[in-house]
């Protein structure tokens, strides 16, 4: 108990409600982590928009916040960041040693130089910059990085599809088209970071990427415009007759992308998320074939294909968990 005693003394620990017991003698107390402990930030790092999300160290969201924002640079994503930060710092009164990191996701891949990502042309002023190490030193805080689509999947790991499924696929559907790997409950990023990169596969097959910026160009054909994304969900219609057209169009795609993770990764599930809306993501599911030859009359067991469970803004609550999920919790 030496150990418990010096965690408890350091704040890092706190005794709970007594835990019940059938035997006789006085129960012992539940020894929990204080949540109060430690603080996270996140941040999603969209094409149209900035999401931030404040955690504690239980793992509860405390505050999120969007920020609509076009054609930003390095040192417009520094302000806005220390700004959000501040304010949750003066909000919740936290000790500035209590704030133990910030979790950034970005959409694009990893180039394999460091943290430098490629990311969509809307991002053009922050593609193959070192942003984990600039972040860290203009924050003055640790700063972990990561795409998008691996964030997403920390979150659903620890607050969604994660807790039935060990080994899942996450589809991270926004501007472009990404995902993340889990594996026995651990998010994997492979050699270069760039692990769940599936629409890699769909240029050489002729496949167009099924995306978000996709279906807001289907909506302009049909005379309904939107600037941006972030404006499109905001008014998101499931009667847009776009929206059949995009999940008749995106099914090759999606199957052969679901076909190939059934068969490299044998997951528990394939999880849609990202930033797409639920009705959206089960009309996809339900167009969705995976190629599975029976032989002697029997396939092989197949994944759930599942809509994300996790709360909304899966990528900055995701981002947020990354510093403590890579630190403490493994």
């Amino acid at each position: 108990m030496r150990l418990v005693d010096e965690l408890i003394e350091r704040q890092l620990l706190r005794m709970g409600d007594p835990l019940p017991r059938g035997g006789r003698g006085k129960p012992s107390p539940a020894i929990e982590i204080a949540p109060d402990f430690a603080y996270t930030v996140g941040v999603s790092i969209g094409t149209d928009s900035v999401s931030t999300a404040l955690i504690d160290m239980g793992g509860k969201v405390l505050q999120q916040t969007y920020v609509a924002v076009r054609d930003f640079d390095a040192n417009g994503l520094v302000t806005l960041l220390r700004k959000q930060i501040n304010d949750y710092v003066r909000k919740y009164k936290l000790r500035e040693e209590r704030l133990f990191g910030v979790g950034v996701g970005i959409t694009g891949f990893f180039v394999g130089d460091g943290a430098r990502v490629n990311p969509p042309l809307p991002l053009e002023r922050l593609a193959l910059i070192d942003l984990e190490t600039l972040l860290t030193r203009e924050l003055a805080l640790p700063v972990w990085l990561d795409n998008d689509g691996t964030v997403a999947a920390v979150g659903e790991s620890l607050l969604g599809a994660g807790r039935w499924a060990a080994n899942f696929v996450y589809l991270y559907f926004s501007h472009g088209l990404g995902g993340g790997v889990v594996v026995d409950g651990r998010v994997v990023r492979g050699s270069h970071g760039n692990a769940g990169e599936v629409a890699a596969m769909l240029p050489m097959q002729k496949l167009e990427r099924p995306t978000l910026e996709q279906l807001r160009s289907m909506l302009e054909d049909d005379g309904i415009a939107f600037p941006d994304i972030g404006e499109m969900l905001a008014s998101f219609d499931p009667n847009w007759l776009a929206c059949d057209r995009w999940t008749r169009q995106a099914r090759r795609a999606l199957s052969l992308i679901a076909s190939a993770a059934a068969a490299l990764i044998d997951p528990d599930a394939i999880v849609f998320g990202g930033r797409i809306p639920y009705p959206l993501a089960q009309r996809l599911i339900d167009e969705i074939t995976i190629d599975n030859l029976a032989r002697r009359g029997r396939g092989r067991p197949e994944p759930r294909l599942v809509p994300a469970e996790a709360p909304s803004d899966t990528a900055a609550i995701g981002a947020a968990l990354l510093p403590f999920k890579e630190c403490l919790f493994g």
